[in-house]
């Protein structure tokens, strides 16, 4: 597992990190989920793969905690395959047991696709995860197919403006314009805004004068391993 930070744009704190699995494989090394992931949900492998990502994340917070570290919002991304197949409020409400990992504490990311497919399946499981004390976030939002006046009646604290618009700024005027559109209009519904892949101060000062509320990417750090991820904190 490794771990990138997500940065309140008030106050530059750290106050989260994504969870991000590696695959070490023994030909090619450090691999990305978007080589592998693909492969483990044609092969059914996603629901292990996923229920070891979540209790590693949660075992991982629990440690954090545990050496006086700050308490943060861990962020696991589920798949849409997960989303349909597993019983996702059944395996959180365990691993939260096992781990002593604070359900307040920890977000499930959904992409859009995951949360339209089923729509009425998934308004009941987003209920019952927020019932136990689940943060939720929709991901790469932007990218699917769902729009914001329709979101509103889904129970998600967090929307996650997905890289491609980041991308976008300072260079295309639409793009900007759609950015600080999906800000305003979330902030209306009651959703907190994450952006996602910020590479340069451009993009931050563009999305901090649009009242964004928190960021990640490369411009303050890549993700990390666990112990490189608890050295930051201790320094921050």
């Amino acid at each position: 597992m490794f771990y990138q930070p997500q940065i309140d744009i008030a106050s530059g704190r750290i106050v989260g990190a994504e969870a991000l699995v590696r695959w070490q494989n023994p030909i090619e090394g450090l691999t990305f989920p978007g080589y592998f992931i693909p492969i483990a949900e044609e092969a059914n492998l996603i629901i292990v793969i996923g229920a070891w990502v979540l209790r590693e994340t949660c075992r991982q917070g629990r440690q954090w905690l545990d050496e006086g570290l700050p308490a943060l919002t861990l962020s696991v991304n589920v798949s849409p395959h997960q989303f349909r197949r597993q019983d996702i409020n059944a395996l959180v409400a365990t691993v939260l047991s096992e781990t002593g990992y604070p359900a307040a504490h920890l977000a499930l990311e959904i992409t859009e696709s995951g949360l339209m497919e089923n729509q009425d399946k998934a308004m009941a499981i987003l209920n019952d995860l927020r019932a136990q004390g689940i943060r939720l976030a929709i991901d790469d939002f932007g990218t699917g197919y769902s729009s914001l006046a329709y979101l509103k009646y889904f129970p998600l604290d967090v929307l996650k403006i997905d890289k491609n618009f980041i991308d976008d700024i300072p260079f295309l005027q639409g793009g900007m314009e759609i950015t600080a559109t999906i800000i305003a209009m979330a902030h209306t519904l009651g959703f907190k805004v994450s952006a996602e892949g910020v590479e340069t101060p451009e993009q931050l000062a563009f999305l901090q004068a649009k009242d964004c509320d928190s960021y990640q990417g490369y411009l303050n750090s890549r993700a990390l391993p666990a112990e490189a991820f608890a050295e930051l904190l201790r320094k921050s």
